[in-house]
C-alpha cells in the first residue's frame, strides 16, 4: 500500500509525463481489446449448435468446374448409402414475400428437408423446430424464423408464436424462432418444410444445382479424413450411374465454422490482431523510453533514497509499482475505447464505410462483444504492459552506484552516458516497428489503388440500380412475369431524366450468379464437353444501360423480345476466348438449360445461335476474373425476380424516389429493394478491403505518431538534462549549428539502426499480407522507399525541434543554473 500511496504522489508530481504514458497505454490496451473481442467473436467462440466440430457443410467439386450444391436426387443417394454420417440435411432457397404494415418485403425462405434441423442441432430461443410431425406429407405448413427476421419484421415480440405468415404463395404457423447467430445458411430468414409443401422442380432432377445448402453430421468416432474417401466411393458411384450429370465430381465436406466464416475471414481478422499487437507494443516503448528519460531526470532522487537506506530492491519495486499503476488507469480508458469500438463494429446500417465493410467482411457479428474472455485478455495485456513498460526503467533507476549517480546527478539530475546506449535501442524500436506498420499500410494502399483502376467492363457513373420482387399472383410457375418487367421498364423510362432503362437477372459486382451447363457443337477436341458458364437474361436497352461494349455481330433487338429471339445469344469475350481461341464464334450453335427456379419450364434445352460477342463485365467483383458467361432475351427464361439498370442523364441518386414511385405505380404489390446508385455496389464490393486498409492505415498513423512523440519526448528531456554539457561545448567553443548536428545525429542514428531492422520486420509481414495484396509483390521497392521516406521526414522533424533548442542554449545561463 506505500508503494502505491508513493507512486500516485510521484505521478502527481509530473502530470505530463503521467497524462502521456496514460493515453499511450490506454490506446494500445483499447485497440487490443477491441480487435481480440472481433477475433474471439467470429473464430474462438464455438458456434451455437450441438457438437459444431461434427458438423460439416457438404459440396461437389471438380476441377473443371470448381464447387457446386449437390442435386437434391444425390443427397438422398448420399444420406442414404453414406455410414460415416449419423444423419444429412438439404435445404433450397424460394424467395417470398410478406405484407406489413410498411408495406411489402421480400424474404429468403429456407425449404428444408426432413432432419435437417436435427442435423444442424440449434436449439430453439422460442417455440420449437421443425420436426417429423412438420415434415410428413400433407402436414400444417409450419415456420421458424431466424433472430433477425424476427427482431426486423416483428419487433422482437415473444408471442410471434403461432401467429401466421401469409408468405405469397401459402400461410404458414410461426412454430418457433431461432437464437441469434443459429441461421445457416446467411441469407436465410424463415425456414419450411421442403416435404410438406408442393414438390419443387429442382427436387426431381440431377442436373440442377440451384441455391441451397447441404450439411452432414458425422457419427461419434469418425475421422473426417475416413468420411472424405467414403464420399468419393460413392462420388464415383454415382457418375458410374449419372455419367451426365456426376462424371468428374466428388463429394466433400468442410467445417461449419469455416463455411460461416466465409474461410478467407481468418486471414484479415489474425493480421488485424497482429497490427494491433504491434501497436501496443509499439505503446509499451514509448512509455518505457518516457519513464526512462524521467529517470534519468530522477538520479538524484534515487540516488538520496539509496543514500538513506533504499535497498535496489524496494527502488526497482516503487518503479514498477508506478508503471503498474499507469498500466491500469491507461486499461480503464482503454475499456472504455474498446467498448466503444466494439459496439461500433457490431452496430448494423448506418450506410457508411465502416458499417458496411464490417457487415460485408466480418461474419458472427452478433457474436462480438465484451465478455469475460476479453476482459481477461484485457487483464493480461495489461499486467504485461505494466511490467513491460516499467521493467528497463526499473533495472535503470534502480542501480546501486551511488558514488556514480551524485556525481552524474546535478540539481535537475543528469543524463549520464550509461543510458544513452538503451535510449538508443528503445528509439531504434519504435522506428522499427512503426516502419513495419507502415510498410504494411502501404502495401494494401498500393493494393486497393490498383483494385479501383481495373477495367469493370461497364460505365458505372450515371447510374442507379434496383432490385425488383413481383407480388404473389407472378409467383406462377406458368405467370407472365415477363410482360411485368417490360411494363415496369418502360414506365421507368417515362421518368424525367432516364435516358434508358436495362433489365438484368444478375448484377455485376452484387454477389449473384447462376450457371447453365453450356454445349457447344463442332468445337475443337477436348472442348465438345458440357461446361458450366454463366447464365444472364436481359432486355434490348441493357448494353446502352450499362454502356458494355460490343465487340463482334450484334445486340438483341426489340423484336427478339419475344419467344422468337430463343433461338439467338451472346457470348461474353472470356467464353469466345475460352472455347473459340483465334476464331470467329459468330454462327457456332450452343445448347443449355432453362435455369429459372419455380417456373414451368426450369431444365428445358435450348439450342441457340452465337449472334454477337460482348466485352466482360467484372461479376464477383474487381479483384476476380470475368466468368465466362451467356446472354438471351429475358423473355425466354423469366426470371422470378429483375434488376433494373437506369441510365440517368442527371444525378443517379436523385432519382431514388421518383423511379420507386414510377414502380409502386405501375405495380403496388412490386417489391423494391437495394435501390441506390451502380458506384454505391461498386464501392460495397470493395468495402471489406477498404476497410481493412483503413484500420491498418490508422494504427500504422498511431504508430508513427507514437514514435514521434516518444523520440521528440525523449531528445527534449535529454536536451533538457544536458544543459551543462552543452553550455560547456558553447564555451569552449561550438557553435550552434555544432550542437544542432550533435543532437540530431544522436536521434537520427537510432531511427536508422531501428529502420534497418524494420525493412526486416517489414518483409516478414509483407509476407504475412500476401493474400491480401493485388498488383504488388510483399516485397515492392517503391513502397519501402515511400515507407522511408515518410518516417526519415517525420523523424527528422522530432529531432529538429529539441535540437533547435540545444542550439540556442546560452552558455552563460546553463553553468549559472548548476
Amino acid at each position: 500500500m506505500n508503494d502505491l500511496v508513493a507512486a500516485v504522489r510521484s505521478l502527481r508530481r509530473a502530470p505530463g509525463h503521467a497524462i502521456a504514458c496514460l493515453l499511450t497505454l490506454g490506446l494500445g490496451i483499447g485497440a487490443v481489446t477491441a480487435i481480440f473481442s472481433v477475433v474471439n467473436g467470429v473464430l474462438l467462440k464455438p458456434l451455437p449448435y450441438r457438437a459444431p466440430d461434427r458438423l460439416f457443410v457438404m459440396f461437389e467439386q471438380s476441377a473443371a468446374v470448381g464447387f457446386r450444391l449437390p442435386a437434391y436426387l444425390n443427397f438422398l443417394d448420399y444420406r442414404a448409402n453414406a455410414k460415416s454420417f449419423e444423419g444429412m440435411g438439404y435445404l433450397l432457397g424460394r424467395s417470398g414475400t410478406l405484407r406489413t404494415s410498411q408495406g411489402i418485403v421480400n424474404f429468403a425462405n429456407a425449404a428444408a428437408s426432413d432432419g435437417f434441423f436435427h442435423v444442424l442441432g440449434a436449439t430453439p430461443m422460442l417455440g420449437r423446430m421443425l420436426g417429423p410431425d412438420d415434415e410428413r406429407p400433407g402436414a400444417a405448413p409450419a415456420a421458424v424464423l431466424t433472430y433477425g427476421f424476427w427482431r426486423r419484421q416483428f419487433a422482437g415480440d415473444p408471442a410471434v408464436l403461432g401467429r401466421a405468415l401469409d408468405t405469397g404463395d401459402g400461410s404458414y404457423t410461426i412454430v418457433g424462432v431461432l437464437p441469434p447467430g443459429a441461421g445457416y445458411p446467411s441469407w436465410a430468414e424463415v425456414y419450411t418444410s421442403l416435404s410438406a409443401g408442393a414438390p419443387l422442380p429442382a427436387m426431381a432432377r440431377r442436373d440442377v444445382h440451384v441455391d441451397g445448402a447441404m450439411l452432414a453430421r458425422l457419427r461419434p468416432g469418425v475421422d473426417s479424413a475416413a468420411a472424405v474417401r467414403e464420399l468419393a466411393l460413392l462420388s464415383r458411384r454415382l457418375a458410374e450411374s449419372y455419367p451426365a450429370e456426376n462424371a468428374g465430381f466428388t463429394g466433400a465436406i468442410r467445417p461449419m465454422l469455416a463455411a460461416v466464416t466465409g474461410g478467407g475471414t481468418g486471414t484479415p481478422l489474425v493480421l488485424l490482431l497482429a497490427a494491433t499487437a504491434l501497436l501496443l507494443i509499439m505503446a509499451c516503448v514509448n512509455v518505457t523510453s518516457l519513464a526512462l528519460a524521467r529517470v534519468t531526470q530522477r538520479t538524484r532522487e534515487m540516488a538520496l533514497r539509496t543514500a538513506l537506506g533504499a535497498g535496489r530492491g524496494r527502488l526497482a519495486r516503487q518503479l514498477i509499482v508506478e508503471s503498474l499503476v499507469l498500466s491500469g488507469l491507461g486499461a480503464g480508458l482503454g475499456l472504455m475505447l474498446a467498448a466503444w469500438l466494439v459496439g461500433l463494429l457490431s452496430a448494423s446500417g448506418g450506410g457508411n464505410l465502416l458499417a458496411t465493410g464490417v457487415a460485408n467482411a466480418v461474419p458472427r457479428l452478433e457474436e462480438i462483444r465484451l465478455d469475460a474472455r476479453v476482459f481477461g485478455v484485457a487483464l493480461g495485456v495489461t499486467l504485461l504492459a505494466g511490467f513491460g513498460a516499467g521493467l528497463i526503467p526499473a533495472i535503470s533507476g534502480s542501480r546501486p552506484e551511488l558514488s556514480g549517480m551524485l556525481q552524474q546527478a546535478g540539481p535537475r539530475g543528469g543524463a549520464g552516458r550509461s543510458g544513452g546506449r538503451l535510449r538508443r535501442v528503445l528509439i531504434g524500436m519504435q522506428a522499427g516497428l512503426a516502419l513495419a506498420l507502415l510498410v504494411s499500410a502501404a502495401l494494401l494502399a498500393n493494393s486497393f489503388w490498383r483494385v479501383t483502376r481495373v477495367d469493370r467492363g461497364f460505365d458505372s457513373d450515371g447510374l442507379l440500380t434496383v432490385h425488383v420482387f413481383p407480388g404473389s399472383r407472378f409467383q406462377a410457375p406458368d405467370s407472365d412475369v415477363a410482360s411485368l418487367y417490360r411494363r415496369l421498364a418502360e414506365r421507368v423510362g417515362t421518368v424525367p431524366g432516364v435516358r434508358s432503362v436495362g433489365l438484368i437477372n444478375h448484377l455485376p459486382m452484387a454477389g449473384s450468379w447462376n450457371g447453365t451447363r453450356l454445349g457447344i457443337d463442332g468445337a475443337p477436341p477436348g472442348q465438345g464437353e458440357e461446361l458450366t458458364v454463366g447464365l444472364r437474361v436481359a432486355n434490348q436497352s441493357y448494353l446502352e444501360a450499362m454502356r458494355i461494349p460490343l465487340l463482334k455481330g450484334r445486340w438483341f433487338t426489340e423484336s427478339e423480345m419475344t419467344h422468337s429471339g430463343a433461338g439467338q445469344v451472346v457470348i461474353n469475350r472470356a467464353l469466345a476466348e475460352r472455347y473459340w481461341p483465334g476464331k470467329d464464334p459468330l454462327g457456332h450453335r450452343v445448347s443449355f438449360f432453362k435455369s429459372a427456379a419455380g417456373r414451368a419450364d426450369f431444365g428445358q434445352p435450348v439450342d441457340a445461335t452465337v449472334v454477337g460477342v460482348v466485352g466482360d463485365v467484372r461479376q464477383f467483383g474487381l479483384e476476380l476474373p470475368s466468368d465466362a458467361a451467356i446472354y438471351l432475351p429475358y423473355t425466354v427464361n423469366p426470371w422470378g425476380h429483375m434488376f433494373l439498370t437506369v441510365r440517368a442523364a442527371v444525378d443517379p441518386g436523385s432519382l431514388r424516389e421518383p423511379v420507386r414511385r414510377a414502380l409502386l405505380a405501375e405495380e403496388p404489390d412490386l417489391v423494391v429493394t437495394e435501390l441506390g446508385t451502380m458506384n454505391e455496389v461498386v464501392s460495397g464490393s470493395l468495402a471489406p478491403r477498404e476497410f481493412l486498409t483503413l484500420l491498418v492505415g490508422v494504427f500504422a498513423a498511431a504508430a508513427l505518431a507514437l514514435a514521434t512523440i516518444g523520440l521528440y519526448g525523449v531528445l527534449s528531456r535529454l536536451v533538457r538534462a544536458r544543459e551543462r554539457e552543452i553550455g560547456i561545448r558553447r564555451a569552449i567553443g561550438a557553435d550552434g549549428p555544432a550542437i544542432l548536428q550533435l543532437v540530431l545525429r544522436e536521434g537520427m542514428t537510432a531511427v536508422v539502426a531501428g529502420s534497418v531492422a524494420g525493412v526486416a520486420a517489414a518483409l516478414l509481414v509483407g509476407r504475412a499480407l500476401a493474400s491480401q495484396l493485388f498488383g504488388v509483390t510483399p516485397a515492392d521497392l517503391p513502397t519501402y522507399l515511400a515507407a522511408l521516406g515518410l518516417l526519415y521526414a517525420v523523424a527528422f522533424l522530432a529531432c529538429y525541434l529539441p535540437a533547435r533548442r540545444a542550439a540556442g542554449i546560452d552558455p552563460t545561463v546553463a553553468l549559472a543554473s548548476d
